[in-house]
This record gives C-alpha cells, sequence and structure tokens, in this order.
C-alpha cells in the first residue's frame, strides 16, 4: 500500500489537524520499530474507540520518550502528545486516533489486540532492502533496539540482545542484522516458567556479543534512546 490519501479522518482527527506521512521514510520505520517494542494498537467496538500506545520503564525511558518520541509524533503527525506516569512505574503515551489507528494497521501492517507472540517487520520494511539494508530497515531496527533490547555486561564482556515472544520477530533480526554485517547468535524454543502466568511459556533469544559488531552498530546506525548510549559509553 503505498497512497495513504485513502484513509477517512474522524471528526476528532480534522479538530487536532491530524497529518498522515505521505509514504515510507526512515522516521516513519523508526517509530513502527517502537511500536514492535513498545506499541500496542486496540480498538473497543463498545465505545467505537481507537488507540495507539507505548508504554516504556518510567526510570529508564523517561527521557527517550520526552525528548525524542514526542519529537517523532510531532513530525509525523503533527500532534503533541504528552505521557503519563503510572503507578506500576511505566511512562504511557495514548493516542487516541481512528485514522493513526488505522494508518497503522494498514499501512505499517500493524496488528490490533496482542501481538506479542505474532509480530514480525512489516514487509513494507522489508521490500526496501534489496542486496542491501536500507535507512529504513536501519532505523526500524534502531526503533526495536531501543526499546525491547538490553545491554549489558556478561563475564566483562558488553552484550546488546533481547527475548521476544515472537520466533518470526527474531528470525527477521538475525536476517537483517547478518545483511547489515553483524554476526548475530540466536536461541529458539526456549522454555521457561512465567511467574505472571504462572505457566510455562517459550521464547527466543538473539545476542550480539562481538565487540566489532557492537562499535559498527553504534558507529552507523546509534541509538536514539540515551539510556542505552549511556551504557554504551561506560562499556565500551
Amino acid at each position: 500500500m503505498e497512497n495513504t490519501n485513502i484513509f477517512e479522518f474522524s471528526k476528532k482527527d480534522l479538530q487536532k489537524k491530524i497529518k498522515l506521512p505521505k509514504k515510507l521514510c526512515p522516521l516513519l520505520a523508526e517509530i513502527c520499530g517502537i511500536h514492535i517494542g513498545d506499541g500496542h494498537l486496540g480498538f473497543r467496538k463498545n465505545k467505537f474507540e481507537y488507540l495507539i500506545q507505548c508504554t516504556g520503564n518510567l526510570n529508564g525511558d523517561k527521557p527517550y520518550y520526552d525528548n525524542y518520541i514526542k519529537k517523532l509524533w510531532k513530525q509525523l503527525f503533527n500532534l503533541d502528545v504528552r505521557f503519563k506516569e503510572r503507578k506500576d512505574n511505566t511512562y504511557e503515551l495514548r493516542v487516541y486516533s481512528k485514522v493513526i489507528a488505522q494508518f497503522f494497521n494498514q499501512f505499517l501492517e500493524m496488528p490490533f489486540g496482542k501481538k506479542s507472540r505474532t509480530i514480525n517487520i512489516p514487509n513494507l520494511i522489508k521490500e526496501t532492502c534489496q542486496e542491501s539494508i536500507s535507512e529504513e530497515m536501519k532505523s526500524c531496527l534502531r526503533g526495536i533496539i531501543d526499546t525491547d533490547f538490553y545491554f549489558v555486561l556478561d563475564r566483562k564482556s558488553p552484550e546488546l540482545g533481547a527475548w521476544f515472544a515472537s520466533r518470526n520477530l527474531v528470525l527477521d533480526l538475525q536476517q537483517y542484522f547478518i545483511l547489515f554485517g553483524l554476526e548475530p547468535k540466536i536461541r529458539l524454543d526456549v522454555k521457561y516458567y512465567n511467574t505472571s502466568a504462572k505457566k510455562n511459556l517459550i521464547r527466543h533469544q538473539l545476542r550480539i556479543r562481538k565487540k566489532r559488531d557492537i562499535e559498527k552498530w553504534f558507529k552507523e546506525i546509534g541509538t536514539s534512546n540515551p539510556k542505552i548510549y549511556k551504557r554504551y559509553q561506560d562499556f565500551m
């Protein structure tokens, strides 16, 4: 889907003076990556209410949300978004908009409802990569790393990695990290006991452990999240 003029604006969307991007660009791909990591797309039939939600950690992600994600929403959708501090130590963005929700769903291929086990990188972004990795894919990967990845020292060696419920997402990440020139390691179908759900579940891991790979990542793609950048400075 290339034509974004097909989406209908509700009266509230028009009152808010919302705008939609005309085509895929690196900034839009990055907000897609952010949504893959921290986002949720909802629709409540009883209220006919569309919701785009993004939830981070209050202690670690607040500067990233305040100083970067806020600007992305203004640049892409002409919205001055606000965030709320929650009692569960989360920092939350909530946007109620029919046109943006449908845009996320139909243009960016983001599903409504629970997505953790089914999400992957949209075909729209994959199609920008032919023989080499595109700027759109780099931006999408940056958004995913900035929201979902940990960056720690493991036995005095830096490790950039993440656990996901979606097997397909890990395989997508592996493919495009390799296309970028990295050597990621993955572990699939790892059983673990989820204390919240009180049952055994399966998850999948991707890790980048080689110092040259991490340096290449930060030199050529970088991060928009101050938390991750500070850890890079401390570890490297």
